[in-house]
């Protein structure tokens, strides 16, 4: 390609730096937003509004020719051109196959995935669309001969070419301001679908939250620090067992045991003493917001992930108030929750015994006979487990092969090129992993009754859209994400023994619950009061 380019003569061509601003930010409108003109249309039918939608794309490319303007200068032209076409397409491609939208928080989750599910997005035409909407025009941005102006004219080309975008942008919004009134106010998501605009305005939005990070304190934030453990009166408590699954990217409308008609729970569906809530909700919508946020001992409306890490979460105090708290982990890692307890990596084979194409759930309950051993004294014990559940977008590798059930599958990454049913064969497909894996769980702690009061808990981190409006996967921002990315399955196993009330239980199965109810509801399982939870809901109320 270089060589093709080099034929071209291309740094023996002249272009003016601002006819080459002008050139790369329509280039941009029309490479990079296929989606958000998509989600204009969805909203507005073209024919009857031909004219607002030709003028939000005078708007974009007015936004983008200001924004590269402001930026471009000799000195720094090449760098912001390129820069720019190699974030658009690499967003872009994301944007229009999944509906992805690059805010700061789909950055963050973006840096810490693994290898294994970068490598699961990395396709040929995601190749193909890089190299042909990104480097081979940066090439040309970098080959291209760009004329020195004297800085007088500089200057002068400079301030028209402003005042010609700024009155592109005027032009294009001005007569119909009233539309774009409504467009802002009712349909702000919209805007979130724009490229690279949104993507780079996040990126300076993350830079700030390390730069927070760089500049706040390092010590942590103390929670709960008047916590006592209470012990029941007139009885002897048995030591208390709880395995608490943090499930991955489950949408709760898809649980058979919540009514879906398709029964993905079969196992689950069976035994007795499990309670299904039906109305949880999440607290953000992808793993790293949500699972920190789950133990945090603020409450969705006041939690904060930049400053998750400072403060203690509900796992500290456990750990403080001597319960053995041990984190095992098939998935991406514990996003700072486990740092300050056992933290065991189940995602290779060196301690997951259950691997094949990749290592699966089941395995994190290798040793649990060990890990719950009363070869001495009896102790409290939490045993967190972090599936990697139903992690997208390769769904159909989530399950083995026996437990494909729902046919055919869509083997591709590509979700958009797989047709619904398909693709959801796939995501139930491994939900029926799961109703495994916590069955496995519940009957390997039915063994350990005599010794323990046991429970099972299973909440998700979050949902997932599987193509309902052309959005796949997860990650939008809370205000605007549909319900399937923030509804999710929260089932508790308790059996009749353990001294929990399960009249208390069964009187939340259609309330309005929420991650906000994780930390007090492991506080009351242990017998731990704090003045910090004690106005708060539980599931666990004592008999």
């Amino acid at each position: 390609m270089n060589t093709w380019l080099s034929n071209l003569r291309l740094s023996t061509r002249q272009i003016s730096l601002d006819y080459l601003i002008f050139l790369t930010a329509l280039f941009l409108v029309v490479t990079a937003n296929i989606e958000f003109f998509q989600q204009v249309l969805s909203v507005y039918d073209f024919k009857d509004n031909i004219g607002f939608i030709l003028s939000l794309g005078g708007m974009v490319l007015g936004i983008l020719w200001l924004v590269l303007q402001l930026l471009c200068y000799r000195i720094s032209y090449r760098f912001v051109l390129i820069f720019m076409v190699i974030v658009a397409a690499l967003c872009a491609y994301f944007t229009d196959n999944y509906g992805t939208i690059f805010d700061r928080d789909m950055l963050l989750n973006g840096m810490q995935t693994d290898q294994a599910e970068a490598r699961d997005l990395l396709t040929l035409d995601f190749i193909v669309r890089l190299l042909l909407l990104g480097v081979l025009p940066a090439v040309f941005i970098y080959k291209i001969n760009v004329p020195r102006l004297s800085w007088k004219k500089a200057i002068q080309h400079k301030a028209v070419t402003l005042i010609m975008a700024v009155a592109l942008i005027a032009v294009s919004m001005l007569p119909f301001g009233d539309q774009y009134a409504s467009f802002f106010r009712q349909h702000k998501q919209v805007r979130y679908y724009t490229n690279p605009i949104t993507p780079v305005y996040s990126a300076f939005k993350l830079a700030k939250v390390y730069y927070d990070d760089m500049t706040e304190p390092t010590s942590i934030t103390a929670h709960a620090i008047d916590t006592k453990k209470i012990t029941p009166a007139n009885s002897e408590p048995k030591p208390k067992l709880m395995v608490f699954v943090v499930g991955e990217t489950v949408r709760s409308d898809h649980i058979s045991l919540n009514g879906y008609p398709r029964d993905t729970m079969p196992l689950l569906g069976k035994q007795e003493n499990i309670y299904s809530f039906k109305e949880a909700m999440a607290c953000g919508t992808s793993t790293a917001y949500s699972v920190p946020c789950m133990f945090s001992y603020l409450d969705q409306s006041a939690y904060d992930v930049n400053n998750a890490k400072y403060h203690d979460n509900v796992l500290d105090t456990l750990s403080r108030l001597g319960v053995k708290v041990v984190w095992r982990d098939n998935n991406s890692s514990s996003k700072g929750v486990a740092n300050r307890v056992i933290y065991e990596d189940f995602k290779t084979d060196a301690l997951n015994p259950v691997c094949d194409e990749e290592c699966r759930d089941v395995g994190m309950l290798s040793g649990f006979d060990q890990l719950v051993s009363t070869s001495g004294k009896p102790q409290d014990t939490l045993l967190i487990l972090h599936q990697m559940g139903n992690h997208g977008p390769a769904y159909y590798k989530r399950y083995p092969k026996e437990f494909e059930i729902f046919k055919p599958v869509c083997r591709s990454n590509e979700l958009s090129e797989c047709d619904s049913k398909s693709l959801i064969n796939s995501y139930d497909n491994a939900i029926r992993y799961t109703d495994l894996f916590l069955n496995t769980t519940i009957e390997t702690l039915k063994k350990h009754q005599q010794f323990y009061d046991v429970v099972m808990v299973y909440m998700s981190d979050h949902g997932e859209s599987l193509g309902e409006k052309n959005i796949y996967l997860h990650g939008l921002p809370y205000k605007i994400a549909p319900k399937a990315q923030k509804q999710v399955p929260l089932i508790v196993w308790s059996p009749e023994n353990n001294g929990i009330d399960s009249d208390a239980l069964r009187a939340l199965l259609t309330k309005p619950i929420s991650h906000d109810v994780v930390t007090p509801s492991l506080l009351s399982f242990y017998n731990i009061e704090t003045q910090e939870t004690a106005d708060k809901l539980t599931l666990f109320e004592t008999k």
